[in-house]
């Protein structure tokens, strides 16, 4: 699967979450802390990098591909999935020459469009409020994967010179690097 998606930074939390309320169910809230690892030596931003995140007890592992930039949405093949003793799993990642690079704090309120296409209202530690909308294609749908979510972007007053085409990480490490 691809995922498809565009973000834009937002002021009113709550005058967008009536928005999302009205277009989507409301899936729930969950908690995110991502820690990335990267074989790079730090002092540039990395090419590639993997992510550890935890929500409640459970690690999953991922690593994106970029794939395009199309009107400030993204496309990514994404590779994810379990990690079952994560103490074994960084010492791997420690022997192998990883280190641990940034963390990243996000509450997430989702809301569902359709299946495998939703809403989100981040809050994200040291950044602020985003709100991003996703869709997990096939590759084949890429296209109308973009239209769609260009579609709801516009529907809940986001234009598309406010899209932002870094992820969150990116932002992260150059206020990190501003505040050196």
């Amino acid at each position: 699967m691809i995922e498809v998606e565009a973000k834009a930074k937002i002021e009113d939390p709550a005058a967008l979450r009536e928005k999302a309320q009205k277009m989507g169910e409301y899936l729930g809230c969950t908690v995110k802390i991502d820690d990335y690892y990267t074989l790079e030596n730090g002092k540039k931003y990395p090419i590639k990098s993997l992510r550890l995140r935890k929500i409640d007890k459970i690690y999953q592992l991922n690593f994106k591909q970029s794939l395009s930039l199309n009107h400030r949405i993204h496309a990514k093949k994404e590779t994810e999935f379990t990690v079952g003793n994560i103490d074994d799993y960084l010492c791997f990642l420690k022997e192998f020459g990883f280190r641990k690079w940034l963390r990243k704090e996000k509450r997430s309120e989702v809301y569902g469009i359709e299946r495998n296409f939703h809403i989100e209202l981040n809050f994200v530690k040291g950044l602020g409020w985003f709100v991003e909308v996703e869709y997990l294609a096939r590759p084949e749908d890429k296209s109308d994967a973009e239209k769609k979510v260009l579609e709801v972007m516009k529907s809940l007053g986001i234009k598309e010179k406010d899209f932002i085409d870094k992820g969150y990480t990116r932002l992260l490490w150059e206020k990190d690097k501003k505040n050196r």
